[in-house]
């Protein structure tokens, strides 16, 4: 009886947590973002200060939602992930919650993001001041956008999936972040995510409630140096070998996991 009293608390607090976050990221783009814009001139300062105030709202979401006992949350190397600036931020990509808690952990993040949601009513605003990167700006344009926000000192933050991983499948990457990469020499800190049991995965609607909490681990694992593909005749060649070796590390750290 207790465990069903549990599952049915977990799964209204999962709820009222989905409905929080979508709200509270409208009411951000409406109040606070607009105070900031008064304060501070269009232009990379603005987007730094309304990304930190990204960085704080996830922060304290993740905060509430372990007090709450809906998920439980553990680290591995929050110093080493919190004081990179102007790199490449690669993870994995099994649950919905997996942007929250990388944006909660870097206190400067950049994100490319799908145009459609620049022209929405309720996280437009958000995307827009926060100088998120549209996915459809051409490709010159896109990687301008990528290099002028590394060189600021935001962290990239890519899954290389484009999308959540389907269970009980390795993990496949597209070559759009190692183009990226190894176009502009960006440094790679690679970062693991795994829940057990799953949670909030691809296909499935957020009520499906695990019977247990699920418990998810951050793994902050090595960082990879530039310098690695900068020796390769050809930039594709190059990429396709990061692609593999990424591949290759994220299937080995899953199995262990």
């Amino acid at each position: 009886m207790g465990e069903r009293l549990d599952h049915l608390r977990r799964q209204v607090c999962t709820g009222l947590a989905f409905a929080a976050l979508f709200g509270g990221g409208a009411v951000l783009a409406l109040t606070v973002f607009p105070l900031v814009s008064l304060l501070t001139p269009a232009g990379p300062t603005r987007w730094a200060r309304n990304q930190r105030l990204v960085h704080w709202l996830f922060r304290g979401y993740v905060w509430s939602l372990r007090r709450l006992g809906v998920i439980e949350v553990t680290v591995d190397g929050a110093d080493r992930l919190r004081a990179a600036t102007g790199v490449m931020i690669v993870a994995n990509h099994p649950t919905l919650l997996d942007v929250v808690l990388l944006m909660g952990l870097v206190p400067r993040s950049q994100c490319i993001v799908k145009g459609a949601l620049w022209d929405s009513p309720y996280l437009g605003r958000l995307v827009r001041g926060t100088g998120y990167i549209r996915n459809d700006l051409e490709p010159e344009a896109l990687l301008g956008a990528c290099r002028d926000s590394m060189a600021r000192g935001e962290s990239l933050i890519i899954f290389p999936e484009g999308t959540r991983t389907t269970p009980g499948e390795p993990p496949r990457f597209r070559r759009g972040f190692a183009n990226i990469a190894t176009m502009l020499e960006a440094d790679i800190q690679l970062v693991t995510i795994i829940c057990r049991p799953l949670t909030l995965v691809k296909g499935e609607p957020w009520w499906m409630v695990p019977s247990r909490r699920p418990r998810f681990h951050v793994q902050v694992g090595e960082r990879l140096d530039a310098s690695q593909w900068m020796g390769y005749k050809y930039r594709s060649l190059a990429a396709r070998k990061l692609v593999r070796q990424l591949e290759e590390y994220y299937m080995e750290c899953l199995a262990d996991g």
